[in-house]
C-alpha cells in the first residue's frame, strides 16, 4: 500500500482584527489539493463560508466528502470543521465517526477528531485516519485541555485498525506536554521518521487581502523550524518505518491559501 495523506487548516475562523474571507483562496487551494492528489486530506477550520464558496464541488468528483452528517446531527452541531476528504478512485471507506472535545474548550463545537477506516483498493490494505483540531488557548488550564484532547486521539487509536494516522492542527509545539502524550501512548512523528524530511514551521502570518482586485496574496514564508510548528502528523509507532515523505508546502499559492501550510506524508507498507 501506497498512500499519500495530506492535512490543512483553510483559516475558515477569522479574528476580528484580520481581514478575512475566501475570495480566491478556494481556488488555490483546490489547485493544491488536485496536483498533490492525496489519498486523503484532513482539513481544520472547515468553516461554513468556505463552504457556501464551494470548495467541496471544486475538488469533485475526484473527492468525496466523508458522511459525518448523522454525529454531526447528533451532537447538534450546525457545521462539521474538521471533514475528510477522500479520493473515490484510491480508497473506500468501512467505517467512521466523529469525537466533539470538551465544550468547555470548544469554539463553535470546531474543535474535535473526525475519523474513518479506509481500504486502499488496490492492495486492499486497511489503515485509520484521525484529523483533529485541539483547543487553541494559552497558559496552563488550556495546556491541560489539548493533553484530554490527545487522550481523546489515544483513545481512538487503542480501538481502530492499524496503522492509525492522526494529523492536524495540534495547537502545540513538540516540547508541549500534549505532543509528549501522544509519543508516550504510542505516536510517532512522521517529520522524525521519512528519510526525505523538511525541517520548517508550519505556521505564518496570514495574507493580505487586495481588495481592489478580490485577491489574497503576500503571505510571508513560515519562520523557523519544526519545532516551531503547530501541525503534525503521527503514525501508530509499530508502523512508523513505512514513512517515507514528508513535506511542507511553503511556495506562494500553499502559503497565500492560510495561516498554515498544506503538510503531507507519503506512506508505504
Amino acid at each position: 500500500m501506497k498512500i499519500r495523506l495530506m492535512s490543512h487548516n483553510v483559516w475558515g475562523m477569522y479574528a476580528p482584527d484580520v481581514v478575512g474571507g475566501v475570495f480566491n483562496r478556494n481556488e488555490l487551494m483546490r489547485d493544491i489539493y488536485l496536483e498533490e492528489l492525496p489519498d486523503a486530506i484532513g482539513t481544520q477550520e472547515f468553516s461554513e463560508d468556505i463552504r457556501i464558496h464551494g470548495l467541496p464541488e471544486m475538488i469533485a468528483p475526484a473527492y468525496r466528502e466523508l458522511d459525518l452528517s448523522e454525529v454531526v446531527a447528533a451532537y447538534g452541531m450546525k457545521n462539521l470543521f474538521t471533514p475528510i476528504f477522500y479520493r473515490v478512485e484510491t480508497l473506500e471507506v468501512l467505517d467512521r465517526g466523529f469525537e466533539l472535545y470538551d465544550r468547555a474548550y470548544n469554539n463553535h463545537d470546531s474543535k474535535g477528531a473526525a475519523w474513518a477506516v479506509f481500504r486502499h483498493k488496490a492492495s486492499g490494505e486497511v489503515f485509520t485516519l484521525c484529523n483533529t483540531h485541539y483547543w487553541w488557548r494559552s497558559g496552563e488550564e488550556h495546556d491541560r485541555a489539548r493533553v484530554g484532547n490527545s487522550r481523546v486521539v489515544l483513545s481512538l487509536m487503542e480501538r481502530l485498525p492499524k496503522p492509525f494516522f492522526v494529523m492536524g492542527d495540534l495547537n502545540c509545539r513538540v516540547d508541549s506536554e500534549a505532543y509528549r502524550t501522544l509519543l508516550a501512548g504510542g505516536l510517532a512523528d512522521v517529520q522524525r521518521l521519512a528519510a526525505d524530511t523538511v525541517d520548517s514551521n508550519t505556521h505564518h502570518a496570514y495574507p493580505t487581502l487586495d481588495r481592489e482586485r478580490g485577491l489574497f496574496g503576500g503571505a510571508p514564508k513560515p519562520n523557523g523550524g519544526y519545532d516551531k510548528s503547530i501541525d503534525h502528523i503521527l503514525v501508530d509507532a509499530d508502523h512508523g518505518s513505512g514513512a517515507r515523505v514528508f513535506r511542507i508546502l511553503t511556495h506562494d499559492n500553499a502559503c497565500n491559501t492560510s495561516d498554515h501550510c498544506p503538510v503531507y506524508v507519503d506512506w508505504e507498507s
